[in-house]
């Protein structure tokens, strides 16, 4: 038989291994007090309960797989990935900043460059019509 691989088995094996925790402690809980425990032997019953009681929150993580030090290396990654994040925004806002500035730079040489392509042709109009007036009289007068 093949199992899943996308988790469902993992979060299978977990429920039913903390269903089992679960139910585990109930029933010495239930039997303790069914049948009453001799004074000779209530020291070591006290001692089996604490240390189920100390090592239940161990085992139901081993179940279901959330290690502390898992835990906190997800949290270190997200917390790297999310520094990444902030890097990356910043980088982003100064590209704009720098592409907002060179069109507005643009902008401006290319209005410079209309104006002076309109004076040039203003200028060769003005020394057409003076170049004109000036061969005029010169053919005129000769």
């Amino acid at each position: 038989m093949k199992l899943p691989t996308n988790g469902v088995a993992k979060e299978l094996r977990h429920y039913v291994g903390s269903l089992f925790i679960f139910l585990l402690i109930m029933s010495i809980i239930f039997i303790l007090m069914v049948y009453p425990v001799l004074e000779t032997n209530k020291e070591v019953v006290m001692m089996l309960i604490g240390t189920i009681s100390a090592s239940i929150g161990l085992v139901v993580s081993t179940i279901t797989g959330s290690k502390p030090d898992d835990v906190n290396a997800l949290k270190a990654e997200v917390e790297k990935k999310a520094a990444h994040i902030e890097t990356l925004v910043a980088a982003k806002d100064n590209l704009e900043g720098m592409i907002i500035d060179l069109q507005a730079s643009i902008l401006e040489n290319q209005d410079s460059v209309m104006d002076k392509i309109i004076l040039k042709a203003a200028l060769e109009f003005d020394d057409r019509e003076a170049a004109m007036k000036e061969l005029s009289k010169n053919n005129g007068s000769k």
